[in-house]
């Protein structure tokens, strides 16, 4: 399938767009989070720097086919795209060379790190036939919940929420945060306003910030958000606890605050996200509070041979009979090439939640 045109998404476009990224994943994963109307308002602002996200018609189909957003991060040098495409588009080849393209249009030396169900084996194998590995995987976990779980109790330990309007209370939790965070897989620290427009956004629950406090000392932090709120279903979006007092039960303690918040607001089941290789144990703390996978995404990257030809040297990956080569190709070339028939913009100047690693 060619691509036939393509144009930058608006907010009338939020229900356009979740239709297609909730039939892309209901066709391989019946448990996906969906989009609603916010989420998809979300994805077309970007989720790390602002970022539009692009409808794509192909040849054969009716209407727009298929979304993509590469959500930039600045401070990472890495883009985090996004493709969904309705099921009867057969062949997402060119939809995902299209993608690389425009991200190489922006910032040839970023990493590319796409975002892919882990059933999701079309998607897959276009991002493979590209040159993309598997990097890292992820779980969606969920818990259902009808009465509120018994907080642990911890000597000298006092877990309360704090006022997210008090720019004080918002600067010690960015501190506890990056310093919770500073081991884990994807962290990059980020100034205080940088950080701050990623951990309240859109679906930000003002309530919802609890600190754990040692001896009077603020150690840990549980974030609830209302990311899901029109399938009744909380969300814990972050949680952590500083390096030197971790394996204390300091987040469990936290964590079963966050849940019995969720309950207050009359929710009936939790979801968080989390890195399946974090090393600081969370995924044996979710199964151990009750958590079950519900769904999984994988993190591919560009394979370590392939990208020591950067485009620095303005050189781009080719496939003829199944084996990668590199040519130099003006970009027309190379879009005609590949039989695509719409240039992708350059575009000038510079996300749901993703999840606990990347922030």
């Amino acid at each position: 399938m060619k691509i036939t045109s393509t144009r930058i998404a608006t907010a009338a476009d939020a229900k356009a767009v979740a239709e297609i990224a909730n039939a892309h994943e209901l066709s391989v994963d019946s448990k996906s989070s969906l989009f609603g109307e916010q989420g998809a308002l979300d994805f077309i602002a970007g989720y790390i720097d602002p970022s539009p996200a692009y409808l794509v018609s192909l040849d054969g189909e009716s209407g727009f086919s298929a979304v993509v957003n590469l959500h930039p991060d600045s401070v990472t040098g890495r883009y985090y795209t996004d493709v969904y495409a309705r099921p009867s588009v057969e062949n997402l080849e060119n939809v995902v060379l299209w993608a690389i393209e425009l991200a190489n249009s922006q910032h040839a030396d970023w990493d590319i790190r796409p975002g892919v169900n882990s059933l999701d084996k079309r998607l897959q194998n276009a991002w493979a036939k590209h040159g993309f590995e598997f990097l890292r995987r992820y779980y969606t976990m969920r818990m259902s919940i009808s009465s509120a779980p018994t907080i642990r109790h911890i000597q000298g330990v006092e877990i309360r929420s704090i006022d997210i309007s008090n720019p004080d209370q918002v600067a010690l939790w960015h501190k506890l945060h990056q310093n919770s965070f500073s081991k884990h897989f994807g962290f990059a620290p980020r100034e205080l306003e940088k950080w701050r427009e990623l951990v309240q956004d859109s679906a930000t629950d003002p309530n919802g910030v609890f600190f754990a406090f040692k001896n009077g000392q603020p150690v840990g932090f549980c974030q609830c958000n209302d990311e899901y709120v029109e399938e009744n279903r909380g969300f814990i979006n972050l949680l952590g606890v500083t390096q030197e007092n971790q394996g204390l039960g300091i987040g469990e303690a936290l964590l079963q605050t966050g849940i019995s918040y969720c309950l207050t607001k009359g929710y009936d089941s939790v979801e968080l996200n989390v890195d399946t290789g974090n090393e600081s144990g969370a995924l044996k703390l979710y199964e151990k509070v009750g958590f079950t996978p519900e769904s999984s995404w994988i993190q591919l990257r560009l394979r370590e041979e392939l990208k020591r030809h950067s485009a620095a040297d303005h050189y781009y990956l080719v496939r003829s009979n199944g084996d990668f080569k590199f040519n130099q190709f003006t970009t027309s070339e190379l879009w005609k090439a590949q039989a695509c028939h719409v240039k992708p913009p350059r575009l000038g100047g510079g996300y749901r939640s993703f999840g606990h690693d990347t922030i």
